[in-house]
């Protein structure tokens, strides 16, 4: 699940529900463009990343590389001329690792990217122009080249013909190549039985303490979503497990005989019956989260729309106590004209929705007309005020700001990927 926040319709920060860390947008970075660290990339694999591929090590100039960086580290990517981000990833791997892999392999993990159809030459108008820090050098697509052919250090072992070149220690790299891949097997198919493990407990959890026979048909993917997954001991994504689909995860709980699955028509699942009675579901306690017991409750911050008294309306709020230049919120505006109102016995005697207008508030509401709806005479009010906001913080005295706020907007958004 990716949070999205947005002003003014811009997607300026992107939040991973899982890291909840905000990664910021090409659009913010347009703004701030030394917010993240820059690496320069030829134009010729911009096709390649529009379609959904990751940035591999070879297609990063090599000099714009930064001095340090850590694995899953935030990282800009720019074109090779232009310092405008194009695109916003995570290194896949550390420098270390990069450099000990002979600058080969994947390289940056893609988080967002800008998205055109209009071809390069459309893209690099649209992009601002944003120079480079100091002494950094624009590079065309023609010194990838050469700059690629001079990293391939002599005596690294790999002859012409892609084999292991004599007089290299071709056995002992040999050797220590297949016992590597050996580990990382072994270490691959532990983790993927840990994983099936917790996915199975989680379902085990789901059945015995979420789910209910009153919901029952469910269908799979429903109950995987709303059941499974939140009874999972930590999150698992099922295309990490054996499983890889969640149809595949359901079969074995039916071979279990744990559940009966039937499909309902072609293509579509549904659990129909629970058998709350197996020996998988006996002893299966509901899930409790550890929580840290100093832990405070975040106050959030508040900003809320008020109406400053100006010398228009002055005239109906001094009856209240207020002067002009004074702050009031719309539930003390609202609460006075209906006091005023009714203490005048303004209301229209046959028709209860309109309020009979007297020299003042036909002043204050700037009309010549008799009557008026009790909501336009609300609207037309705070409209004749001034406006501000109030930012009220945690453990600070609140800060009014005569300013109008641009529309903040925070989206959530599920799928593999954003690509824009």
């Amino acid at each position: 699940m990716i949070q999205v926040h947005s002003l003014d319709k811009v997607p300026l920060f992107m939040t991973l529900e899982r890291d909840n860390i905000p990664i910021p947008t090409v659009y913010t970075l347009w703004r701030i463009p030394d917010l993240l660290p820059r690496v320069k990339m030829p134009y010729i694999v911009l096709d390649k990343l529009l379609g959904g591929a990751n940035l591999m090590l070879p297609g990063i100039y090599r000099s714009s590389l930064p001095n340090h960086w850590d694995l899953g580290d935030i990282v800009a990517i720019c074109g090779p001329d232009n310092g405008a981000a194009i695109g916003v990833g995570v290194w896949a791997v550390s420098r270390q690792q990069a450099f000990d892999n002979g600058l080969k392999g994947k390289g940056i993990h893609i988080f967002s990217f800008i998205k055109t159809s209009c071809g390069l030459s459309v893209l690099k108008r649209k992009l601002p122009n944003i120079p480079f820090p100091t002494g950094d050098r624009v590079v065309s697509d023609e010194d990838a080249v050469e700059e690629e052919c001079s990293g391939i250090a002599e005596g690294s072992g790999i002859a012409e013909d892609g084999g292991i070149a004599e007089g290299s220690g071709g056995a002992e790299l040999t050797s220590t190549i297949n016992n590597t891949v050996e580990d990382l097997a072994d270490k691959v198919e532990e983790i993927i039985i840990s994983k099936d493990d917790i996915v199975l407990e989680g379902c085990y959890r789901a059945l015995k303490t979420s789910l209910n026979k009153s919901d029952l048909p469910i269908l799979i993917s429903n109950f995987y979503s709303q059941h499974v997954k939140p009874c999972c001991a930590e999150p698992v994504e099922i295309k990490q497990t054996s499983f890889k689909k969640v149809g595949v995860l359901m079969k074995e709980l039916e071979k279990q005989g744990t559940i009966v699955v039937k499909e309902q028509k072609k293509g579509v699942f549904n659990i129909t019956e629970v058998n709350f009675a197996h020996e998988k579901l006996r002893g299966v306690k509901r899930l409790e989260r550890e929580t840290e017991e100093d832990e405070e409750e975040e106050e959030n911050i508040a900003v809320v729309k008020a109406f400053i008294c100006n010398a228009h309306v002055t005239p109906l709020f001094s009856l209240y106590g207020h002067k002009k230049g004074d702050i009031m919120l719309r539930k003390t505006i609202r609460d006075h004209i209906t006091d005023y109102v009714r203490s005048r016995d303004l209301p229209d005697p046959v028709d209860k929705k309109l309020i009979r207008l007297d020299p003042l508030l036909s002043s204050v509401v700037k009309t010549r007309d008799l009557t008026a709806t009790w909501n336009q005479v609300m609207q037309k009010v705070e409209a004749n005020c001034g406006t501000c906001h109030v930012i009220s913080l945690p453990d600070k005295f609140p800060i009014t700001v005569k300013a109008t706020c641009r529309p903040y907007s925070s989206k959530s958004r599920s799928g593999p990927g954003i690509r824009r």
